[in-house]
């Protein structure tokens, strides 16, 4: 699970996550769009390359308790 805070300058990406849509172009393979200033990420949050953004999306913080517990979001400080 991703943050949805563009690493550009702070936008809140939509999610895209249809193949090649007529806005986005025949590249696209579904993510995350920045209507701010364009920049674009896969659906695992990592960033194109050629877009303003210079780095992936944050992950939100988790923890393990089980090998089938797992706890997302501890808190957004905590991803920082």
């Amino acid at each position: 699970m991703v943050i949805g805070i563009c690493t550009h300058l702070g936008c809140v990406p939509d999610f895209h996550p249809e193949v090649a849509p007529e806005d986005l172009g025949q590249e696209w393979v579904g993510g995350y769009f920045c209507p701010c200033h364009g920049s674009r990420y896969d659906l695992s949050g990592r960033v194109f390359k050629g877009v303003p953004a210079s780095s992936d999306l944050k992950l939100s913080p988790y923890h393990y308790h089980t090998v089938t517990l797992v706890e997302i979001g501890l808190g957004y400080s905590d991803a920082m």
